[in-house]
């Protein structure tokens, strides 16, 4: 298959990268976020191929919405380094937001509830906030980030056919089966737009490294 081939080149585009030598090393955190997002492109290709091969249009749609947002994510980074280290902060602040779901869900179930391990998990990461400087507390919009690399429009309606298909909706429950009101016309678009976006993130990266290496765009 030929996007099997397209994938198996990302793959191997990710492992030769490295991080910065000992005396730039200053960069490395660009090289992770290049790196993971290369990798978790991969899973979600595995993902769609397994969905539209098994006919899990719930699968499919996950995995087609988590391509296009991995692609909109690595544009945004590769604008430049501001935009990089504005990415990496939400992943403590999504941390937070996180812990303090789990404690309001505890205290939810059980009032008496210990939330001593909570807490002392947010102290060390809102330590942690401070120690980088971050002073944000809200994640960055995908949507939003879509309007800054010009995939506003496209974003917005891959987004709701995805979001019909991957949660439980009317159609989602009543109409996704293999009878008469099966949109199946669907999979092989969503593979296909899946796998582009997959392509896409690629030679985004691809043509960064070509010009700045594993360094954020100063």
């Amino acid at each position: 298959m030929q996007t099997d081939a397209a994938f198996a080149s990302l793959k191997a585009f990710g492992n030769s990268l490295k991080p910065s030598d000992a005396s730039d090393a200053k960069d490395n955190w660009f090289f992770q976020i290049i790196f993971e997002l290369i990798d978790t492109t991969l899973t979600n290709y595995d993902h769609l191929k397994i969905g539209y091969s098994s006919n899990d249009d719930h699968l499919l749609a996950w995995a087609c919405r988590n391509l296009l947002e991995l692609t909109v994510f690595a544009k945004y980074v590769l604008i430049s380094e501001d935009n990089a280290r504005r990415f990496a902060q939400d992943r403590l602040i999504d941390g937070c937001d996180i812990i303090r779901s789990l404690k309001a869900l505890e205290l939810h179930a059980n009032p008496q509830s210990d939330n001593a391990l909570l807490d002392d998990a947010l102290t060390r990461m809102q330590a942690q906030m401070a120690s980088e400087g971050i002073t944000l507390q809200k994640y960055l919009s995908t949507s939003v980030l879509a309007g800054h690399v010009g995939m506003k429009e496209e974003y917005d309606c891959m987004n709701r056919v995805c979001s019909k298909l991957v949660h439980p909706t009317a159609w989602s429950i009543l109409a996704v089966n293999s009878g008469e009101n099966a949109f199946t016309q669907a999979r092989p678009l969503l593979f296909t737009m899946g796998a582009g976006y997959g392509c896409d993130l690629f030679c985004s990266i691809r043509d960064h490294h070509a010009v700045y290496g594993i360094k954020p765009k100063r």
